[in-house]
């Protein structure tokens, strides 16, 4: 049960990591940021990137920023 553990987590960061560093909108700081929290928090972190950092381009305003 541990290494499914270990592979969600390790998955999730991967995912994340990937979305964070081709966020355009992001400057450096702020993606060094969100990667420190991911790789800290490795369930929690890259969760709250999806749901709070990243920026989708759906909504009624275009995105949600």
């Amino acid at each position: 049960m541990t290494s499914v553990g270990v592979t969600v987590a390790f998955a999730l960061f991967a995912m994340s990591l990937v979305s964070i560093v081709r966020d355009p909108f992001l400057g450096f700081v702020a993606k060094l940021a969100w990667v420190v929290v991911a790789l800290i928090l490795p369930i929690v972190g890259p969760i709250l990137w999806f749901a709070v950092g990243k920026r989708y381009p759906h909504g009624p305003n275009g995105g949600n920023r």
